[in-house]
């Protein structure tokens, strides 16, 4: 091919043969091969068989079609050292730090030669003086990368001979010793390995004798074998493919296999993915036992961009619950999870989280301790610890352009421990509906004002409920035996029949202005409505005739209101003390007192109907609530007319040390907050005095130590009538609490009927900054209530190998008496942390302590090993009832995920 733009340039350089490179960008046109018509005639004009004919056609009618060139584009390239041009040979020499650019393709080499007589490019690297390799081709085509000893391509076929090339497919690399790349980017090598490893030298890799790599697609291999640090293993196959899609697709899942003592020889978790489209994907996957039994799993993923996504997984297993090979009894379980996350702003929402299992889900299937869920659901953690599980599925709606708003919901509560240990509730909310409406400024004018008036907020919300339990109350006058009754289909007409069912309304109406200057004061006044469909009838228990009983439940719409009204005065002060020496300049105190007084009428008078009074046969008069137990209560009896007290406080000190670099002084808390809050009721008989509630919280040894206080004090005392004993053994006291202060009767101001202490810390600042900046991403992430919680109580979950050691210690302690009750302290202390032997090595551990048994809890040590290119985690439960451990050996890329070694050892293997 006779390339015409190369006459062009040597019309100015004449012989000259070899230029040195002024400009390392220099273009390489396509020549536009048109010839004229007397061009064409000129050629013809030596035939002898030539016959002339007069030309009768106007001398521009005579159009040759251009040959179409083989050059498609611009060719751009440039050179560090020199570039030789050949006119004769047609080649171009790059030397250099030599670059080609040709469309989507991009080579980089020491050397590349250009012969436009064979449409070829060929690139060389070399050696430098001390034997290092520099300069070797890097060949780029479009998202393709190859690196190559010596790379020859045919920019007109588009084929290529590739020698010593490393290219990466994907997560894998290909290493081939000659490579071949036909027109559709295909490659076909001799003598190549495949590793997901990218060292140059790598730590394991599949060795083959023939490979065929289609891009976006699979690789394709003849007989191949495992080699680990180049030593050859007996691990292989005659054939094998490996998947290398860009996008997902469908597949067989592969099942993994091992042995446990109780459900013998197992396959698990084999099965197939379908990827169905672009928005939605579903795994089912089983397994099967060789001593009976299999469990059935299906997950799916799905999501629509702006809209919304979600998933959604159902297991099911039938094992055999006993180790006798004659007793052939199964159990059935079953676990459903669903997780839907709106993504638009829209004025509707709808989001869900499921999460139900039966009973003994998580007591006949090993899960872990402290481990997401392994069946792939996603939207909330359980372990063969978990007891409590909870649902919610919510629908809500804004009236755009009002105050009004709408949400309807179902929730589901449920206790998977065993019966004998008080397990087994399950209570469904079916449905909630809240209809809310909010403030409004009824006396506010178009142009706004500050007046009282203009403040003046009135809002109003609806609930309402229907609450399922399979709680049916205490069977009989043994308070040890109840009435869970197993929640079935069978017995779901018995829970909606004695379903505890009603609405809700509120109307609080208050405002807020400015008095004596300083305070604010706030009056309120407040309606409420509760919406019942039946009503309680007392009577005497005629075996116990100084006790009441429920005799009837009458049916019939029943409306119980009360109301209230109040004024509440608030303000801040400040106090702050400066000092002249020393590195504490000035410690300030904020105190935010608060006083309200509030009014009730008494409910319980007899014209409301609310309360039913009896007298026993000692002449003791009953009061007991018509609505008691029901969804909203009931008002409480008795008129109120109080006034309640609190006051909180901050106290911080301004430090600065000589050596703080900066002139500002630090914030350093003292006390974040101390407060305390009670009342006293002007017209009760008896017992006007409230508890005294009271709080505080600080850090301590520079943020270390995090210390939370509470509790409360009855200011009244108790006498003591007698002591008994009853069928267990167990110590009955027989009090009475009296109308007397406790400073009346030498008893300060009172008695500590419950305080707690809870006390957290993580030793190493580096993690406690890492901790708290986790705490704030998760609170963001769009992940559910339940795996945040998870999350954040387990905060070992991950492994950050850049903390070089973390120690997480919580302690709580909970104190209660009443009167001449003995004390009942109960103690709890968990910790966890993990520590690095090396930049590779971790371990990790978390445990605690139950003082009451005197033995530690449920423990779990964890051993990581990064290994680079493959990783080796194991997880060990020394002692309890899920005594168990798992070693894995694994590579890292998830396209080799099978490529695995593990063992492990359950509870069930005991």
């Amino acid at each position: 091919m006779v390339v015409r733009c190369f006459l062009i340039f040597f019309i100015f350089c004449a012989s000259v043969q070899t230029v040195v490179a002024q400009n390392p960008e220099n273009r390489v046109r396509t020549p536009e091969n048109t010839l004229g018509r007397q061009q064409l005639d000129s050629l013809r004009q030596n035939d002898p068989n030539r016959v002339i004919v007069a030309d009768t056609v106007n001398n521009d009618s005579l159009v040759v079609q251009a040959p179409r060139s083989d050059i498609e584009t611009t060719i751009d390239y440039s050179a560090r050292d020199s570039i030789n041009l050949s006119v004769d040979s047609k080649v171009i020499k790059l030397y250099g730090n030599a670059k080609i650019t040709y469309g989507t393709i991009e080579l980089e080499a020491d050397r590349i030669i250009i012969d436009y007589n064979l449409n070829t490019l060929t690139a060389f690297g070399r050696l430098d003086s001390t034997g290092q390799r520099i300069g070797y081709p890097i060949f780029k085509n479009g998202t393709e990368l190859y690196e190559t000893k010596e790379i020859t391509y045919n920019f007109k076929t588009g084929r290529a001979r590739i020698t010593e090339v490393v290219t990466q497919q994907g997560e894998g690399f290909l290493h081939g010793e000659t490579v071949y790349k036909n027109s559709k980017d295909e490659l076909f090598s001799i003598n190549n390995t495949y590793t997901t490893c990218n060292l140059a030298h790598p730590h394991y890799q599949i060795r083959s004798k023939r490979t065929k790599a289609i891009p976006k697609d699979k690789v394709v291999s003849g007989p191949f074998n495992l080699e680990i640090n180049d030593v050859p293993t007996p691990l292989g196959f005659p054939f094998g493919m490996f998947p290398d899609q860009q996008e997902a697709s469908s597949g067989i899942l592969v099942p993994s296999f091992g042995e446990e003592r109780r459900r013998g020889f197992k396959l698990e978790n084999g099965g197939y993915f379908f990827d169905i489209s672009e928005y939605i994907k579903l795994t089912l996957t089983g397994s099967i036992y060789s001593k009976g039994g299999y469990a059935l799993n299906a997950n799916s993923n799905y999501r629509k961009r702006y809209k919304y996504n979600g998933s959604f997984n159902f297991a099911f297993t039938k094992l055999r619950v006993s180790d006798n090979i004659e007793d052939n009894s199964v159990q059935n379980d079953f676990r459903l999870t669903w997780s839907h996350s709106p993504q638009s702003k829209g004025t509707s929402r709808f989001s869900a989280s499921v999460n139900a299992a039966t009973a003994s889900y998580n007591q006949n299937n090993y899960l872990g301790v402290n481990s997401i869920d392994p069946s792939g659901a996603s939207n909330s953690a359980i372990d063969n610890t978990t007891r409590k599980l909870s649902s919610n599925v919510s629908f809500s709606k804004t009236f755009q352009g009002t105050p009004f708003s709408l949400a309807i919901s179902a929730r589901h509560n449920q206790d998977v421990a065993p019966r004998e240990i008080g397990g087994g509730q399950v209570d469904l909310l079916l449905p909630s509906l809240t209809f809310n409406m909010s403030n409004i400024y009824p006396f506010r004018g178009k142009t706004g004002g500050n007046s009282w008036t203009d403040k003046i907020t009135l809002r109003y919300s609806l609930v309402g409920s229907n609450n399922l339990t399979n709680n049916l109350g205490r069977i009989g006058s043994d308070p040890t035996i109840d009435s869970i009754a197993p929640f079935t289909v069978e017995n779901m007409s018995t829970f909606f029949k004695n379903s505890n069912k009603g609405f809700r309304h509120q109307i609080p109406l208050s405002t807020s202005f400015r008095f004596l200057k300083h305070f604010t004061a706030s009056p309120s006044i407040n309606y409420e409505e509760r919406w019942y469909f039946d009503k309680l009838n007392w009577g005497i228990d005629p075996n116990n005739p100084n006790r009441a009983i429920i005799t009837d439940t009458i049916p019939g719409f029943n409306r119980v209101y009360n109301y209230n009204a109040g004024i509440s005065f608030a303000t801040r002060l400040y106090g702050t003390v400066k000092f002249k020496k020393g590195s504490v300049q000035a410690i300030r105190h904020v105190m935010n007192p608060s006083v309200s007084v509030n009014y009730q009428p008494d409910f319980g008078a007899e014209n409301y109907d609310y309360y039913q009074r009896l007298t026993t046969e000692d002449g003791r008069e009953l009061v007991q609530s018509r609505y008691q137990g029901y969804l909203y209560g009931a008002p409480s009896s008795g008129e109120i007319g109080s006034v309640s007290l609190s006051l909180s406080n901050t106290l911080e000190a301004k430090v600065k040390t000589k050596k703080d670099t900066s002139d500002i002084p630090r914030k350093v808390p003292i006390l974040n907050n101390f407060g305390f809050n009670t009342g006293y009721n002007f017209v009760a008989d008896s017992f006007n005095l409230a508890n005294i509630s009271w709080r505080a919280n600080t850090t301590i040894f520079k943020g270390k130590l995090n210390i939370n206080l509470s509790g409360a004090i009855d200011p009244y005392v108790y006498r003591l009538d007698s002591i008994g004993y009853n069928s267990r053994d167990e110590q009955i006291v027989y009090q009475r609490r009296v109308n007397e202060y406790a400073w009346n009767n030498g008893n300060g101001i009172g008695q500590l009927t419950n305080a707690t202490l809870a006390l957290s810390t993580n030793l190493n600042p580096k993690a406690r900054d890492k901790d708290e900046d986790t705490r704030e991403r998760i609170m963001e992430a769009n992940i559910s209530d339940a795996e945040k919680d998870y999350l954040i109580n387990n905060p070992d979950y991950y492994i950050d190998f850049t903390i070089p050691w973390t120690f997480r210690i919580n302690y709580n302690l909970r104190y209660t008496r009443r009167g001449f009750e003995d004390a009942k302290i109960i103690q709890s202390i968990r910790f966890s942390g993990d520590f690095a032997l090396t930049e590779k090595w971790k371990i990790t551990f978390n445990s605690g302590y139950d003082f009451e048994q005197s033995q530690f809890t449920q423990t779990n040590i964890g051993i990581a090993r990064d290994l680079h290119c493959w990783e080796m985690n194991i997880n060990w439960t020394p002692f309890g009832f899920y005594q168990s451990y798992n070693f894995t050996i694994r590579v890292k890329s998830s396209i080799l995920q099978d490529l695995k070694l593990n063992r492990s050892r359950t509870f069930y293997d005991r």
